[in-house]
């Protein structure tokens, strides 16, 4: 509403200038100037009203936004403490574990062998989709606040004798959220989990061609058996199934990686990386791994960030007194 009546009150003053040039009657000056005067009163309210809006918005941001964030700040450094805890007992009893190389073992080959690798692979593919998502959706979500906050800045480009200065909103003296928000969201930018969804990926695809000698095995007893038939039907149904979250799988990769390593081509899924039965427990081995060290890194950087809430706090509360 601001923008129309600034717009047509720049219109109606332009119109005033010809008239006066042209020297027009009276009475179409004074009804312009008249028009102009009314306009000029709307434009004033608008603005006053967009002013007490953006000084509502600045306290609900400074007095409850704000301490929601730190509160989920706090929670967020909690979880991945535990997290890192949880991860690296599970990355020692993995190691110490028994080797899995049974799992392969053809000699054990029924339904129920099948049916065990089919549901761990859709589990594993399950976990690494949303673990994927879980932490996009995280850095999705502090990437669009701080963006937000930005628009809120007004901010010339400081140049000095190396050029122009790399902007920071506490180089404009901006409040606590705008510096906290700004580094939170370059934190979670520099912390990639490609390292641990390529891991579940990589042990995913160890399953998935365990799952298809077992499967081969089994249509070639079937073949001497014609009571089979249907149950042979089935493991290509569900074939079917797998080869379409491992896609899916394989699409979220090139959103994480940025590249087209390991998509699917021409239908078929394209593997690489190690992927014999006996390696098994390396790959899991190494999922874990992968998790104790992003959960490191993530712990990390959230007590960093914790102790630059604590400082900019610190400082704000000396600057009102």
């Amino acid at each position: 509403a601001e923008e129309k009546i600034r717009v047509a009150y720049d219109k109606k003053s332009r119109k005033l200038k010809r008239l006066d040039e042209r020297g027009a009657e009276a009475t179409k000056v004074d009804s312009t100037r008249n028009i102009i005067r009314s306009l000029s009163t709307k434009l004033r309210i608008a603005i006053q009203v967009v002013d007490k809006i953006s000084v509502t918005i600045n306290k609900i941001r400074d007095d409850e936004l704000w301490p929601l964030l730190n509160e989920l700040i706090e929670g967020l450094s909690r979880m991945w403490k535990c997290m890192l805890k949880c991860h690296r007992n599970q990355y020692e009893v993995i190691r110490e574990a028994k080797a899995l190389g049974s799992i392969g073992s053809r000699n054990k080959l029924s339904d129920d062998h099948l049916t065990a690798t089919l549901q761990l692979e859709h589990e594993l593919i399950s976990w690494a989709l949303r673990f994927s998502r879980w932490i996009g959706a995280q850095k999705g979500y502090v990437r669009a606040l701080n963006n937000w906050l930005l628009k809120c800045l007004y901010y010339e480009p400081e140049v000095t004798d190396d050029g122009i200065a790399p902007f920071s909103p506490s180089r404009v003296g901006a409040p606590p959220i705008f510096v906290i928000c700004n580094q939170w969201s370059q934190t979670m930018d520099r912390i990639s989990e490609r390292e641990v969804v390529n891991s579940m990926r990589i042990f995913a695809m160890s399953l998935f061609q365990l799952w298809e000698h077992d499967k081969s095995e089994m249509h070639r007893r079937m073949m001497t058996n014609k009571d089979l038939e249907r149950r042979g039907m089935n493991l290509d149904r569900e074939d079917q199934k797998l080869q379409k979250e491992i896609q899916a799988l394989d699409k979220q990769m090139v959103l994480v990686s940025g590249d087209g390593n390991s998509l699917s081509v021409s239908g078929h899924v394209v593997y690489q990386g190690e992927t014999s039965s006996g390696n098994l427990q390396g790959s899991l081995q190494r999922i874990f791994e992968a998790m104790e060290k992003f959960s490191s890194e993530s712990s990390k950087a959230y007590e960093e960030l914790l102790q630059r809430v604590e400082e900019r706090t610190g400082q704000e509360r000396e600057r009102v007194s």
